[in-house]
């Protein structure tokens, strides 16, 4: 027999509106979980707890079953982040009268032994340790272990990363529920040349370049990225520069120096976090999107990308044929000759830059915002509801 409705608690900490790289993935999928699970017609109460310093977006604005709670503490900051969720959160959540605690960025608090329910995005702290400052990496391999170990289910944005959390953390595979992301509606072609003419002038943009949107840090694989587009243009295969997006994140500055190094000039730009409401300007605007990251939970940029037509190079590891299929050309990332191979295919092949331009819109309508909102309630359920 179903439960009654219940109070769910979201730990939306993480969540960000600030212009830098904190608002990029993890922050993206606490958004549009909390976004869709508002618009849900669930009988369930939904409590959001944001933190103290972050502006409501309007797409939060509270209603009949969709609540906002704010942390006192400037949580903005990890370390004190992290104290308020192990020392205060829980006492909240029992005054609240909480049913069930969603930790939907690889932690939970050790104080709350109710019903619980983690998303765990990634584990690249294991897999690529050096990518990693020592504290945050000692304190992600203690909390995700924990967290995977006590909560009721455990959600993986892949089937990839499920298959790593199995192997990695020992889970019991029958308490992990694989739930894709989504892609909003705002990326797809777009139609108006005028609009992206005069973005690329505002940009100071050519009409053809080869872009790469994402967080500047060294586990995106950039500097093989950089040095494989030096190798193309050592070939004479393109003249289109190489535009590197987003927002500095850490260990940027040996990617910025490694592209000071090929003497290429401005040929290689980097022009700063990109605000949420040019993102698909950016991949409309762009030829090619590179994307050969060694590792990734899911995906988000590159499926993006693909639903705005625009052709995709990306890696062949991790979670990315999975979530990109054969609409995007996949390339060993550990390989400089062969991102630059995929590259040069795209731009010399006509009719398999036809065939990604057809079919990325195609394999992008497959993945759903609001389908993972709702698959994700059906988790809390299936906690609830054997309680």
């Amino acid at each position: 027999m179903p439960s009654p409705p219940a109070r769910i608690a979201v730990n939306a900490q993480k969540l960000s509106t600030r212009q830098s790289f904190h608002a990029a993935g993890s922050s993206r999928y606490v958004f549009n979980l909390l976004k869709q699970l508002r618009l849900l017609k669930s009988q369930d109460e939904i409590l959001a707890y944001l933190a103290g310093n972050v502006s409501i977006p309007p797409e939060l604005e509270p209603n009949e079953h969709f609540r906002i709670r704010s942390a006192t503490w400037r949580t903005a900051n990890p370390a004190i982040r992290v104290a308020w969720e192990q020392l205060v959160f829980p006492r909240i959540l029992r005054h609240d009268g909480v049913t069930l605690l969603h930790g939907p960025i690889n932690a939970l608090p050790l104080g709350w032994t109710g019903p619980s329910v983690v998303t765990i995005l990634d584990l690249t702290f294991l897999l690529m340790p050096a990518a990693f400052r020592r504290a945050s990496r000692t304190y992600l391999k203690w909390m995700v272990r924990t967290a995977a170990r006590r909560a009721d289910r455990v959600i993986t944005i892949s089937e990839s990363t499920r298959r790593d959390v199995i192997r990695l953390l020992g889970t019991p595979p029958d308490r992990i529920i694989r739930v894709y992301c989504g892609v909003d509606a705002r990326f797809h072609p777009s139609q108006d040349s005028k609009e992206l003419a005069e973005f690329r002038g505002a940009m100071d943009l050519p009409n053809e370049f080869i872009l790469y949107l994402g967080t500047i840090e060294p586990r995106k694989n950039l500097i093989r990225l950089i040095d494989a587009y030096a190798e193309l243009r050592n070939r004479r295969a393109t003249d289109l520069p190489l535009i590197l997006a987003g927002g500095r994140g850490w260990g940027d500055d040996e990617i910025l120096r490694h592209a000071g190094e090929t003497g290429l000039g401005d040929a290689i730009r980097f022009p700063g976090f990109v605000p949420e409401d040019q993102i698909p300007l950016w991949y409309n605007a762009a030829t090619i999107f590179a994307y050969p990251s060694e590792y990734e939970g899911f995906g988000l940029p590159p499926l993006e990308a693909l639903a705005c037509g625009t052709p995709v190079v990306a890696s062949d590891r991790s979670s990315l044929p999975e979530v990109l299929g054969d609409s995007a050309v996949l390339v060993d990332p550990a390989s400089v000759e062969a991102i630059a191979d995929g590259i040069q295919r795209v731009l010399e092949d006509g009719a398999l830059r036809s065939r990604l331009i057809d079919g990325g819109p195609r394999r992008a309508q497959g993945f759903s915002w609001e389908r993972m909102a709702e698959e994700t309630l059906a988790v809390y359920r299936s906690v609830i509801d054997t309680q």
